[in-house]
């Protein structure tokens, strides 16, 4: 059992600092919308541009092996890409707004999930739990539905992901203030 709940703590440790670190990429994402916006298109198109650039490479480095005969081609077509996505970076933006969406939407299940095996317990982490889930639910259909401009939407998902963590944040300290019974009633 102790080396259970060494394990347990340290979860919750890393899980905490990862919250902290996300928490403060969504403050700098959005005070910062428009030039995170164009960094992340850059890296991103700069990223498929050497992509493209390694398969061309292995066109010709590796010519003889029917394997690679064809790499020419997705080295174009990532290249293209690359080029695209360094041009036009807030269509790429609207992808991640999508992904950010269902992300939320999955954690909110989880936390659900969380809710419906810890009701035994009856605490108000229990409501705490069935908030975070039902609140995240909302931020997720949001974000899929996407009502917003390209800045709005990257201040947005700045402010998502903080809020996002803040709830994480709270439900781990619950979580650990009751982690004994957790894991009475998980066993």
């Amino acid at each position: 059992m102790k080396k259970l709940e060494q394990a347990m703590d340290k979860l919750f440790f890393n899980e905490m600092v990862g919250s902290v670190v996300f928490a403060i990429l969504g403050v700098i994402i959005a005070v910062k919308s428009e030039m995170t916006n164009k960094i992340v298109g850059i890296l991103i198109g700069i990223c498929f541009l050497l992509f493209g650039l390694y398969y061309i490479y292995t066109t010709f480095e590796k010519n003889k092996m029917k394997l690679f005969h064809y790499n020419y081609i997705f080295g174009i077509l990532s290249i293209l890409l690359g080029i695209f996505i360094i041009f036009n970076p807030f269509t790429l933006l609207n992808f991640l707004n999508l992904s950010l969406g269902i992300w939320f939407i999955i954690e909110s299940i989880n936390k659900f999930i969380y809710f419906i095996y810890l009701k035994k317990e009856k605490t108000p982490m229990n409501n705490v739990l069935l908030t975070s889930s039902i609140l995240l639910m909302v931020l997720g259909i949001l974000l899929l539905f996407n009502p917003f401009t390209t800045i709005i939407i990257t201040k947005t998902i700045g402010i998502f992901i903080l809020l996002y963590n803040i709830i994480n944040l709270n439900d781990l300290v619950l979580l650990r203030k009751r982690s004994k019974k957790i894991l009475e009633i998980l066993k």
